[in-house]
């Protein structure tokens, strides 16, 4: 079951800033001289990474690894640098850190969970159509849920069918789900 992303922080999102990649640059710079050698790249993900594409002002960055041996040196690193490991959370093959204004997915190279990221934002960078649909709901979502509890986590989770339409369109067989959004099917079906 998804943990509640309840972050006591509120909910905004905002028009495309270009100062985004160079936060990005700058952190990637950081974690590469603390503990690079681990990982195969770090790229920069989610819509901050995306010109043109609103956002919460959060940078996501995704260290690609081989394979998760490195696990316990990686928190380790990451700790150092001011990052909380939260493992999973929710969601298989990625480990999870996080501090104020990053977000950290670390993944294994051709896993699910790096082939939709990247399938996903490859299609966002190359459809404005579809790049201004997503960023006017999320700008909705976030009035829709500013002020609420569990803000963060609602709003994730109803961009799913938007995420998921996009998914098909780019050619990802929808039919494999990650299973935080199969464990919501189960509590929408209940």
């Amino acid at each position: 079951m998804t943990k509640s992303v309840s972050t006591g922080e509120p909910l905004v999102v905002r028009d495309y800033d270009p100062e985004w990649a160079h936060q990005f640059a700058q952190e990637c710079d950081r974690i590469h001289q603390a503990i690079g050698y681990l990982f195969l790249s770090i790229d920069h993900v989610g819509s901050t990474s995306i010109p043109g594409l609103s956002a919460k002002p959060i940078i996501d960055m995704q260290p690609v690894v081989q394979n998760f041996d490195c696990l316990s040196e990686c928190v380790v690193g990451m700790q150092s640098l001011g990052y909380t490991y939260l493992g999973q959370y929710g969601i298989e093959g990625r480990e999870y850190f996080k501090k104020p204004g990053f977000h950290v997915h670390v993944a294994m190279i051709n896993s699910d969970e790096y082939m939709r990221k990247r399938l996903f934002l490859a299609y966002l960078r190359q459809n404005k159509d579809a790049r201004d649909e997503y960023s006017n709901l999320k700008k909705g979502l976030a009035a829709k849920w500013h002020g609420e509890e569990d803000a963060h986590k609602e709003y994730g989770l109803d961009k799913t069918e938007f995420i998921m339409g996009i998914l098909a369109k780019a050619g990802w067989d929808t039919n494999i789900k990650p299973k935080y959004l199969l464990d919501r099917e189960i509590q929408v079906n209940k």
